[in-house]
């Protein structure tokens, strides 16, 4: 059998990710070039995407080269010397040159693509936040209030009315149609000045005695200094900032954490984001007026929830596509300007959770974002990256992590590598309030022999991992709290569902599941094939957990008719009385139900789906082909064998290894394909099919040609012998 000796292994397939953050220090002379070497000789990483840091920043057109933000007086004096010019172009070429020069690929993080910026933003191209407020008016018709919301980034630029409506209140919420009135005209409204989180606005309100009692409702629209993500000068926006870089040869682009500007952290938030070309592209894709929509999602006419209902969801179903928009625009267009091998990053997942502000931020869409690869932040649970995973076309996923303790990171990396998860390290020279510097050598000692055993793992190119239990979650009624006030938590949204919490009950119970939204299927990456099997990218799924189908879209009603109508194994939680119109469809949805084989969530009856545990679950994780991840950290530590027996295609596999062990066999047991770090003498029930001179990092394919082996160590330190 032929073997190839390498020392240290090649990485394939796929890129070993860390971020690198360049600040004012990485212009010293000669530090980034220094970097470069450390980073290409020294660490196992061989794809860094830049990331300005302590007032850095890569574009040399936006903000202006002597530009200063009035907001940020105490900046430090280097701010302005480094922001913003064609210094820090000049550095971000000669570090790409030196970087390819040393193997090493290079992407970069257009951070500077962000709502929220210093220079002065157009009303007509700004984004808006609409606020409003009720009161009783006196017996005078006589009425003061004040209006407004907090935001977290960009500051108020002017505050107006948008409407001012009266009526006679019949319910929380609900008013007689038969007395509302839009009195606009007849309300002032004075904006206050001095806070600069605010557009807060004082109204006032006179009416005449024969409105006494009435409610009246303000309605107050803050521009803030923040580009709407529906106008076209957003668009422009990505174009220059991707062309003033079209002289460097990046191997990737990244948008970060990319969405609306955010929210305060002390909620609760009730607020509601417009803008001129949102207001333009809502009427238009809709038919809906926005204005009025925006009552409609407070307030609905007595006897008519399906007004309210239908508001709610036409509003979350656009104002999601914001954020879409701009990141399909900002990946077609990379690579246009770079190629189209471009490396498309990174994740815009936010805060990481569903019930927090990162609806308002993200819109949600960590699914269908354009990428290769799922990607996530800071330890996202693994179900939902789960989802993220099967709903991409790479067979793996990147959870960008940071922390102060190392160790983490070396849990982390071999947990996730059983699913195929990989680290997307953060950072390497983090010296600031996020994490650990991993740039130190005690820190590479600890990282570089765990990247060393994923690289293993990346030689074995494995499939994805095998998730019998889909768990899709119904959208419309995470976003649409209606009518259960009590189900409203501090960010508008349904805080009563606990989605996560169920997700994570079913994997921590050793149930391997992926979870996604009804978009899913709504946009059709969620399909049933002939045989009426679930499938995603083509992984396909045995049984699905449907959490929440009220207020589904049609789609979704379809897909659950055609599914259970095939006998599809279906957990249903919650009900369905209207449809994502608000209208009726409870006689509809309960035919659905009636096939289902359980009609509550309850891990206890998993096994009417026929969903089994995962027999790996404390020890590795299965893969969709059949073949097997084993991984260990104690082993790596202590540099001790683990003994392992496995059962793989019906055969038992015996053994020792260090850190990671992979195996895919055909029926009759023979190895197709192996990874393992330190590799013992291995059996195959019962009898010895491999054995090293000396235990050894290898890898073994059976190619067209026979069986070729990879150990890692000097040419000709070692010898592999291997029989059928």
């Amino acid at each position: 059998m032929p073997v190839t000796f390498e020392q240290p292994l090649h990485n394939a397939s796929y890129p070993e990710l860390v971020y690198w953050f360049i600040t004012p220090e990485t212009f010293a002379p000669g530090q980034a070039a220094h970097d470069v070497q450390h980073i290409a000789k020294d660490s196992r990483f061989t794809f860094a995407f830049l990331t300005e840091r302590n007032g850095v920043n890569f574009s040399a057109m936006f903000p202006p080269n002597d530009f200063v933000p009035p907001s940020c007086p105490h900046w430090p004096p280097w701010c302005n010397k480094f922001s913003g010019n064609a210094k820090s172009h000049a550095l971000l070429a000669n570090i790409v040159k030196d970087a390819h020069a040393n193997g090493l690929k290079l992407g970069t993080a257009f951070n500077w693509l962000t709502v929220d910026t210093e220079q002065k933003i157009s009303f007509n191209e700004a984004q808006t936040v609409v606020s409003s407020a009720e009161t009783t008016l006196d017996d005078r018709g006589h009425a003061t209030l004040t209006v407004g919301a907090k935001l977290r980034f960009a500051p108020p630029l002017k505050s107006e009315l948008l409407r001012v409506y009266v009526f006679t209140k019949t319910a929380d919420g609900e008013y007689d149609p038969r007395t509302l009135e839009d009195v606009t005209t007849k309300a002032h409204g004075v904006a206050r000045i001095g806070d600069p989180t605010t557009g807060l606005m004082d109204v006032t309100i006179d009416l005449g005695p024969r409105y006494a009692g009435k409610t009246v409702v303000a309605m107050q629209q803050t521009w803030l200094n923040a580009l709407d993500l529906q106008n076209d000068a957003y668009i422009r926006w990505v174009h220059n900032a991707l062309d003033e870089y079209r002289d460097v040869p990046l191997d990737g682009t990244a948008l970060d954490e990319f969405g609306y500007t955010r929210l305060l952290g002390n909620p609760p938030w009730r607020g509601l984001f417009a803008g001129e070309a949102f207001q333009a592209r809502f009427e238009a894709s809709t038919g809906m007026k926005l204005p009025e929509t925006l009552l409609a999602m407070r307030y609905s006419p007595s006897g008519h929830p399906e007004v309210r209902i239908r508001a709610i969801d036409k509003y979350w179903d656009f104002l999601r596509t914001g954020p879409q928009r701009i990141e399909m625009e900002f990946n077609n267009y990379s690579k246009k300007v770079f190629g189209e091998t471009t490396f498309a990053g990174i994740h815009n997942t936010i805060h990481n959770h569903l019930t927090n502000d990162e609806p308002w931020t993200s819109g949600l869409n960590w699914w269908i974002i354009p990428r290769q690869y799922g990607m996530s932040d800071e330890n996202l649970s693994i179900s939902l990256r789960m989802g993220m995973l099967v709903s991409h076309p790479g067979n793996i996923m990147y959870d960008q992590f940071y922390g102060r303790d190392i160790h983490m990171f070396a849990e982390k990396a071999l947990y996730d590598a059983r699913f195929n998860a990989r680290i997307h390290y953060h950072g390497y020279n983090d010296v600031g309030a996020w994490g650990v510097d991993l740039s130190t050598e005690p820190l590479l000692k600890t990282i570089n022999p765990i990247e060393e055993k994923i690289r293993l793992l990346n030689r074995f190119d494995p499939a994805a991992p095998e998730l019998p239990l889909l768990v899709v979650f119904g959208m419309p009624r995470l976003l649409n709290w209606y009518p259960r006030e009590a189900d409203r938590n501090s960010f508008d949204v349904n805080g009563s569902l606990l989605i996560e919490e169920k997700a994570k009950a079913l994997w921590d119970a050793g149930f391997r599941c992926a979870v996604v939204p009804s978009d899913l299927i709504d946009n059709g990456m969620l399909r049933l094939d002939d045989h009426g099997v679930p499938v995603i990218h083509g992984h396909r799924f045995r049984a699905i957990v449907y959490l929440y189908p009220e207020y589904a879209k049609r789609s979704t009603l379809s897909f659950l008719e055609a599914y259970v109508q095939h006998g599809g194994a279906l957990m249903l939680e919650g009900t369905a009385t209207r449809d994502f119109d608000g209208e009726p469809i409870a006689d509809r949805f309960s035919s659905i139900a009636a096939k289902a084989r359980v009609n509550s969530f309850d891990i206890a009856n998993l096994d009417k789906l026929a969903i089994t545990k995962d027999p790996l679950q404390k020890i590795g994780g299965s893969l969709e082909d059949g073949s097997v991840i084993l991984t260990d950290l104690a082993s790596i530590e202590k540099h001790t064998p683990n003994d392992f027996s496995v059962t793989v295609g019906g055969h038992n596999f015996r053994g020792s290894y260090e850190g990671v062990f992979a195996i895919k066999t055909t029926k009759d047991g023979t190895i197709e394909k192996l990874a393992c770090g330190q590799c013992g003498p291995l059996s195959r029930d019962g009898r010895e099919i491999l054995r090293l001179q000396k235990p050894a990092d290898l890898f073994i394919r059976n190619d067209v040609g026979g069986y070729r082996a990879v150990v890692v160590g000097d040419q000709g330190s070692n010898s592999v012998h291997m029989t059928k």
